[in-house]
């Protein structure tokens, strides 16, 4: 949190979160645990990836390790399906792929009960990435 307050640069902050799973994996006691770990620094650092407009080189390392690890649950992936979106001006090759992302996102959240409130919370999220992306999807309007 120190590092996040001093406005510490990227690497920093990457170098630091590293530190602190390698020390949360060795007091995990499961696979699962290990494996929660692993997620949440991941997407710590991707977000962080964003927060920086990181390069695809080192923005798309830390989403191919979230695709690796696989997403705990809808809230996940939309969050990480939202950045990808949003960060595609920097790398304008990955279109396809983020706005596809995206779209399955959205079409689970879609799936889930109306009455459930995160429903509208990752449409929400969805709707706004929509529209403060800067490259357009390439993909066809839904029919």
């Amino acid at each position: 949190m120190e590092l996040f307050k001093a406005k510490a640069p990227y690497e920093e902050r990457k170098r630091e979160l590293l530190k602190l799973e390698k020390r949360w994996i060795q007091k995990t006691k499961t696979p699962a645990q290990r494996l929660a770990v692993q997620r949440i620094i991941a997407k710590t650092i991707l977000t962080e990836a964003f927060g920086f407009d990181m390069p695809w080189k080192e923005f798309g390392r830390w989403l191919r390790r979230i695709q690796q690890l696989g997403f705990r649950d809808l809230g996940g992936r939309v969050h990480v399906a939202c950045l990808y979106v949003q960060s595609l001006h920097l790398f304008p090759r990955q279109a396809r792929e983020a706005w596809e992302m995206l779209k399955d996102a959205e079409q689970r959240a879609l799936r889930l009960r109306r009455d459930r409130p995160l429903r509208q919370e990752h449409l929400e999220s969805i709707a706004h990435a929509k529209k403060v992306a800067r490259v357009p999807s390439p993909l066809l309007p839904d029919r």
